[in-house]
């Protein structure tokens, strides 16, 4: 990897990032706390003042991100002799970010290489990195005060370290983005789950080089199979351990308001998530080969495909959530994604059917070069991390959307720079919807600005 390249893609993120949370907060945009930076910036700023018994039980998250931007900034207050209030300001937890903007560029290059083995030429690595780094989602919270991106790149610090073969420190690090967004625990849950499935395939090879099957756990294997998933995954454990011990004592997963996030059975949630794929993924998912692949699949399998969409259809009908906040808001595209669309056209959400069923297939399609076994494990961890959920937010969607990303393979350059500039399209939209077409409530002066 070209050291040169590689920090001057990276700068130029972070430089953009920077400026943009600059501009925003300098130039009168939004200067002061906006949408959930409202519980987040005061919170830390407690936190600055040394005020750590002081909690707003409307935050949902545990202090992660205070903790760390107060263990970041505060070397420099002796430095600059300026006061909290200076040192905690606005603009100066936003840029937190952008460190956390950089950091996620560094592992989107290091995962996509360890993946791919390092057979990837460089300049690929490099587009891929700098296109996951604009992906609309993550690009919009990189210059407010937000979790998201301090969770992701705890995340994926983990994962990459799991991918080296480092589970305690993986574990590690799967802990501290609990601390960022407690449902992480699924992504250490994944990881565990990667684990257990390598160590079993490994022990099937092992019981009969011709067929796979797991009769070996009723033989004399198995306590050689246990042993190992322990010395493997006993890091993993104690955070499951520890993930479940907080709940049993806190009640919930969510801390302050728990009654705004109580958890439900929400499968449409699925169905959400395989669009939201399907449309920023547009130039990989949909190609003439995998819709003739995918008709053909059809062809092959007429049962199966009957009963999924008679299920699916059925899940639709008695299990679609709508949330208070979903329809309360209309700061958010969520509200017009629902309201425009879904609650108008209650058919909408059966009719969408296909698409939804095509966009799960492609994706999985274009992971099949993963063995099968972690494939299943993914699902799983998409479907725990997203079907509890009762409210539709696309930021819950961001880890599961990177980890598909990162394991795709097969992107030409032409793909990637078709997906580059798609990104940085509707960067452009949201941004200057954002920043200059504010909407007005009745009774409230203050402009509100449209956002993910």
């Amino acid at each position: 990897m070209g050291v040169f390249k590689f920090l001057v893609i990276q700068s130029v993120v972070v430089i953009l990032s920077s400026l943009l949370a600059w501009h925003i907060s300098q130039y009168g945009h939004q200067p002061t706390a906006y949408m959930d930076e409202i519980f987040h910036i005061p919170q830390a700023q407690k936190y600055c003042n040394g005020s750590f018994e002081e909690w707003d039980p409307k935050i949902t998250t545990l202090p992660g991100l205070y903790l760390f931007s107060i263990g970041l900034l505060k070397p420099f207050q002796q430095i600059l002799s300026i006061t909290n209030r200076e040192l905690c300001s606005v603009l100066n937890l936003r840029l937190i970010n952008t460190l956390f903007c950089a950091g996620n560029f560094y592992l989107f290059v290091v995962i996509t290489e360890t993946l791919n083995k390092k057979n990837q030429q460089e300049n690929y690595t490099l587009l891929k990195a700098l296109t996951l780094s604009l992906m609309p989602l993550l690009f919009f919270f990189n210059f407010l005060f937000y979790t998201d991106s301090g969770s992701l790149f705890f995340i994926l610090y983990a994962y990459y370290y799991h991918l080296k073969g480092s589970y305690s420190a993986a574990a590690i690090l799967g802990m501290i983005s609990m601390i960022f967004r407690q449902t992480n625990i699924v992504w250490v849950f994944f990881m565990s789950l990667c684990n257990v499935s390598r160590i079993l395939y490994k022990q099937m090879r092992l019981e009969s080089r011709e067929t796979h099957t797991i009769c070996f756990l009723l033989t004399h294997s198995f306590p050689v199979f246990v042993i190992n998933t322990v010395i493997s995954c006993w890091s993993y454990g104690i955070v499951g351990v520890t993930a479940i011990a907080f709940v049993l004592w806190n009640g919930s997963v969510v801390v302050g308001d728990k009654s705004a996030h109580e958890a439900s059975f929400n499968p449409p949630q699925l169905g959400y998530f395989a669009l939201f794929t399907l449309g920023l993924s547009l130039m990989h998912l949909v190609t003439v080969t995998k819709i003739k692949q995918f008709l053909n699949n059809i062809c092959s399998n007429v049962f199966v495909y009957m009963v999924s969409i008679a299920t699916s259809t059925l899940l639709i009908y008695q299990f679609t959530q709508v949330h208070p906040y979903l329809l309360a808001d209309n700061r958010h595209y969520t509200f017009y994604f629902w309201s425009k669309l879904y609650a108008r056209f209650t058919w909408s959400r059966y009719i969408l059917l296909p698409v939804y069923l095509f966009s799960l297939w492609s994706i999985n399609h274009s992971l099949s070069h993963i063995h099968s076994m972690i494939r299943g494990c993914l699902w799983v961890c998409i479907c725990a991390a997203l079907v509890p959920q009762k409210l539709i937010e696309f930021r819950y969607f961001v880890v599961p959307y990177m980890l598909i990303r990162l394991h795709m393979k097969g992107e030409t350059t032409r793909s990637l720079l078709l997906e580059l500039t798609l990104y940085i399209l509707i960067n452009s939209f949201t941004l200057h919807r954002f920043l200059y077409k504010p909407i007005f409530w009745p009774n409230v002066e203050e402009p509100q600005r449209i956002m993910w």
